[in-house]
């Protein structure tokens, strides 16, 4: 062996001679372990200390009374947030998760029988984002944190040989085979030590420099004060136990001998950190859908602990068995892969029960002896394909969809509360994590309507609860033809804990939508945005949809009566046009009925919008198609039937204003033109001489922008395609092939039908019926392209060999 080898195995000897001593006792924990919880229950029951100690912030240490409450139901969660406005990002949170068979939370119901004193030991949470010393660009301050961490353990080259030994897949595999599968069989010393050395030899491959910069030092300095505090208190002849994760186990006993003195903690303002109570779900504390720390398939585990409880829960096999079943069930409910019968459950069930004896597992299979059991009967195709969608499958089932529950008394914030009670009134249901849809009339029936304002009012704080899968949006002007709104919903943990970080905007939903819905318009103000009429708009459609234009209404009804007068972009004024007539014509089912200044700041902006038409003429290439867009939509309007809101004339003087400039972008100026035939005002052989003075001059902008506003000028006038030929047959084949993708997109918003009428007027040009043979739908775009391209290198290679001459005869 060497020096290094005996130096580990001499540290390890010490580390595991120190576990069990008195006064201290050491119990190392995989976070939500079944086997772990019942051998700490074990050992507190035996030795009743006279305090348990828990890896925990210790601001969670006032909640105790809640988490043992009798109305408390795993699994919920401790959640934390800390705001730092000095950095950036400047928003954290975390997640504590308990679940019932989480050693943590089984340590606490059991010190509580054993009288103990009960207590959190780690830093807070704020003391902890603190302590790692992240860089800012490395923090994700939107994906709230799991606060029990075991990636060391996961991504340690130990415990990855150590799987590798013995045969397993992965960290997982490993710890059932080791720990799991033979608990029952283990003295609870015996168990306690091979956890202890499991994680000592994990803590290995980590240096200092490493654990002190990413705060885990800190953090079991702080733990072993807390330790010797409470080994300086009153002593009754009762042992202390410390129920910690096993990385930190490692290091805790040699802390504890070197007496710790008490240091400065990392400061934080506890004005800005808040720590609650939340409940929970199993899908969120399944780590294969993210969690960092923990147990994968959480209802499998919860099915083994009812069972060795006597709770009624299922044996090994039995969970085995039941799962199977399940499975097979949803296969023929939803149509997933394969429908498996009762005899390829019966299969699974037999194999997993013959892998469990093969690889020793006396108890029964284990998770990955079931998973390998239905990977070899129930997957009957390829493992990527139908394979992977039956295995989604399994392992929903195996994480369940279960939700914990609080006690009244907890000190909810009143966000939260008003959230429960307001989805309770509109019977919304959030006692399970699975997705549920929702149809709501809402032109008909005003209780829909609410649901509505409430699930927007949600969605508009960012709150993951609801989306709507399809019908009318007010604010971009899409769907209206609906007159139902689908929405898809879902509670989860982050439902309530995005709600908690909204609980300084206001006590309810309402209230808090109100608050940054004003801090919306502030911004406006503040970015130098407060004289887009459009932006105002769409706060107030916005503001309508939240139900708060009682609230807000007056006050942007004025912002933006100023911001049309002070508008200086004619895209920005139609487009407020637009949005404040939609707004007006959904009155309806947004009840903004009151509001009756709309249809007045309609007219205004639409006189504003005209007055400033003319400045698309010097307008940016970026711009143009934009600026033709609502040049349609302006005309579209005038046709709605609104001749009491909106002068026509406005509109066509300003256009021939815009034509009259000098010089006006040609794409512009091609659209003004089509405007202006279509209505009448500019005849025909004016309109043919401007597409040939520009198709001179300015390429194929001009057509490009004639068919943004006037697409039948391509099929109805014979002048118009005339034009056009007498262009392309000026053109050499390079000159063709350059132009050929700006010709086709002058063309590209042509229905199939157009573009037939166009092709059989391009036929009667050369005295045709109809294309014919100049037409062959077999060959591809790119196929041309290629033959072009070939042509042109065989024509170029034999000019260099002197055979030009000879090929074109």
């Amino acid at each position: 062996m060497s020096e290094a080898g005996r130096d580990a195995r001499t540290e390890l000897d010490e580390f595991l001679s120190a576990l069990g001593g008195s006064p201290v006792r050491f119990f190392p924990v995989r976070h939500h372990s079944p086997a772990c919880a019942w051998h700490a229950r074990e050992l507190i029951r035996s030795a009743r200390p006279r305090a348990v100690l828990i890896e925990g912030p210790e601001d969670i240490t006032p909640l105790i009374p809640f988490i043992l409450s009798p109305e408390t139901r795993a699994p919920f969660a401790v959640y934390t947030t800390y705001v730092d406005e000095q950095t950036k990002p400047s928003r954290f949170s975390g997640y504590y998760p308990f679940c019932d068979y989480s050693p943590e939370l089984v340590a606490l119901r059991a010190g509580a029988e054993a009288g103990a004193r009960l207590r959190f030991i780690d830093l807070t949470y704020p003391e902890q984002v603190i302590a790692e010393h992240v860089p800012a660009h490395d923090a994700q301050p939107d994906a709230p944190r799991s606060l029990q961490d075991e990636s060391y353990l996961k991504h340690s080259r130990y415990v990855t040989a150590l799987a590798r030994k013995a045969g397993c897949r992965d960290h997982d595999d490993l710890w059932d085979h080791l720990f799991e599968a033979p608990f029952s069989s283990l003295p609870t010393d015996e168990f306690v030590r091979r956890v202890a050395a499991y994680c000592f030899m994990a803590r290995l491959d980590y240096s200092p420099e490493t654990l002190e910069r990413d705060g885990t030092l800190a953090r079991e300095r702080a733990m072993a004060e807390a330790i010797v505090e409470e080994l300086e208190s009153a002593d009754d002849g009762r042992p202390v136990v410390v129920v910690t994760g096993g990385f930190h186990t490692a290091a805790l006993p040699r802390l504890i001998l070197e007496s710790p003195k008490r240091r400065a903690r990392p400061a934080a303002a506890k004005v800005n950190s808040q720590t609650v109570l939340t409940r929970y779900s199993f899908d969120q504390l399944d780590k294969l859908n993210g969690y960092a720390s923990g147990m994968p398939s959480p209802d499998y585990y919860q099915r083994l602990w009812q069972h060795v409880n006597g709770e009624g829960g299922a044996g090994a096999l039995d969970a085995a068995s039941r799962v199977l079943v399940e499975v097979g069930h949803l296969t023929r409910e939803r149509d997933v892969g394969p429908k498996l019968s009762a005899a390829d459950e019966i299969a699974a069930l037999e194999q997993a029960r013959r892998l469990a004896r093969f690889r020793g597992h006396a108890g029964g299979p284990t998770r990955e002896d079931l998973l390998d059991a239905v990977r070899s009967c129930f997957v009957k195709g390829a493992m990527d394909g139908e394979g992977q969608l039956l295995m989604d499958l399994v392992y929903g089932v195996l994480a369940g969809r279960a939700v914990g529950d609080l006690p009244a008394g907890v000190g909810v914030p009143p966000i939260v509360d008003d959230f429960r009670r307001r989805a309770a009134g509109l019977r919304l249901k959030i006692t399970d994590s699975a997705p549920k849809r929702l149809a709501l009339d809402i032109y008909r029936k005003a209780a829909h309507r609410l649901s509505s304002r409430f699930l927007h009012s949600l969605c508009f704080l960012d709150v993951p609860f609801a989306f709507p899968v399809a019908g009318p949006d007010f604010v971009r002007g899409v769907g209206l033809e609906r007159r139902h709104e689908h929405w898809e919903y879902r509670w989860s943990p982050q439902t309530e804990s995005r709600l908690i970080e909204h609980s300084v905007y206001g006590s309810t939903v309402e209230e808090a939508a109100l608050t940054v819905l004003g801090e919306r318009v502030e911004e406006l103000e503040e970015e130098g945005r407060s004289r887009s009429a459009v932006e105002a708009v769409r706060v107030l459609v916005t503001a309508c949809r939240l139900g708060l234009h009682r609230q807000v209404g007056e006050r942007l009804l004025r912002l933006i009566e100023a911001n049309v007068a002070e508008d200086t972009s004619f895209v920005s004024a139609s487009e407020a046009v637009g949005e404040l007539c939609l707004l007006w014509d959904s009155r309806e089912p947004l009840e903004a009925h009151r509001l009756e200044a709309v249809p007045r700041l309609a007219a205004a902006a639409y006189a504003r919008a005209c007055y400033l038409l003319p400045t698309l003429a010097a307008s940016p290439p970026e711009e143009h198609k934009r600026a033709l867009e609502h040049l349609n939509a302006v005309r579209e309007l005038l046709s709605g039937g609104r001749d009491e809101l909106f002068d026509a004339e406005l509109f066509y003087d300003a256009l021939q204003r815009t034509a009259s400039v000098t010089p006006c972008a040609a794409h512009v100026a091609g659209g003004v033109a089509g405007l202006l035939f279509g209505a009448g005002r500019l005849a025909e052989d004016e309109l043919i001489g401007l597409l040939d003075a520009n198709l001179d001059s300015s390429g194929l902008d001009f057509l490009s922008g004639l068919l943004s506003t006037c697409r039948e000028a391509s099929w109805s006038l014979k002048g118009v395609l005339e034009s056009i030929d007498r262009r392309l047959s000026g053109w050499g084949e390079e000159e063709f092939l350059r132009a050929l993708p700006e010709l086709r997109l002058a063309f590209a918003d042509l229905t199939p039908r157009e573009t037939d009428r166009v092709a059989q007027g391009v036929a009667a040009l050369y005295g045709r019926q109809h294309l014919g043979g100049l037409y062959t739908p077999q060959v591809s775009e790119s196929d041309v392209l290629l033959g072009v391209r070939v042509d042109r290198l065989m024509r170029e290679s034999l000019d260099r060999d002197g055979l030009g001459e000879w090929a074109a005869s």
